[in-house]
């Protein structure tokens, strides 16, 4: 994987594991409630649950890549507008509600918890699908390829969840003040979207090269 698409890719994820989500807003209810090793268990199980989804389509792509290849400008360019979209529905997203999160004392609940949480949100995998196409060769998705792609994402998740955890109790006073959540909406949306103008371009460039 080339450099600036690591870097692509890795503030993309790290932007997505920090936007507002059930994940996220469990997290920060966890970490302002109780230690950071809960939140860090819990954290782990959302990561794990992430990387199956991630898991599935990098390996799904291996093997469609062929039949789909003549379509990867079009799925490239579906895969920029939903990001517009996800910036777009983000920046216009009412008051953030951030509730008491139940989680029990034992880590291993603690992971089970984090990992349903991502494991049954569809959005993960819709997400996962729309970006990929966008960043990486779908004709070189061998086995090396894909497991640098899993651990840029993991570490882009791990470094978003490490974030929410160390400043639980500021980002859960930010998100408590109506202003303030807006303008996280507002923040996060705008970069989502700009992520995907850039990509909109760079392959729409990238054609007529």
């Amino acid at each position: 994987m080339e450099q600036s698409t690591f870097t692509i890719l890795f503030f993309t994820i790290l932007v997505f594991a920090m936007t507002p989500g059930p994940g996220t807003l469990a997290l920060l209810s966890i970490s302002t409630t109780r230690n950071f090793l809960s939140s860090m268990t819990f954290s782990v199980g959302l990561i794990i649950g992430d990387l199956s989804y991630l898991s599935l389509v990098v390996f799904s792509i291996d093997v469609l890549a062929q039949r789909i290849e003549p379509l990867i400008g079009i799925v490239r360019f579906i895969g920029a507008a939903y990001l517009m979209y996800l910036g777009y529905s983000q920046w216009t997203s009412g008051a953030i509600k951030l509730g008491d999160f139940k989680s029990n004392s034992s880590n291993k609940k603690d992971f089970i918890a984090g990992f349903v949480i991502s494991g049954t949100n569809p959005k993960v995998m819709i997400f996962y699908l729309s970006v990929l196409p966008l960043m990486i060769d779908l004709t070189k998705v061998k086995l090396s390829y894909a497991l640098q792609i899993i651990l840029t994402v993991a570490w882009g998740l791990l470094t978003g969840l490490v974030v929410i955890s160390l400043l639980g109790k500021q980002l859960k006073r930010i998100i408590n003040s109506p202003n303030s959540a807006q303008l996280v909406n507002r923040i996060s949306g705008t970069v989502m979207f700009l992520v995907g103008v850039s990509l909109f371009f760079c392959n729409y460039i990238s054609m007529q090269t």
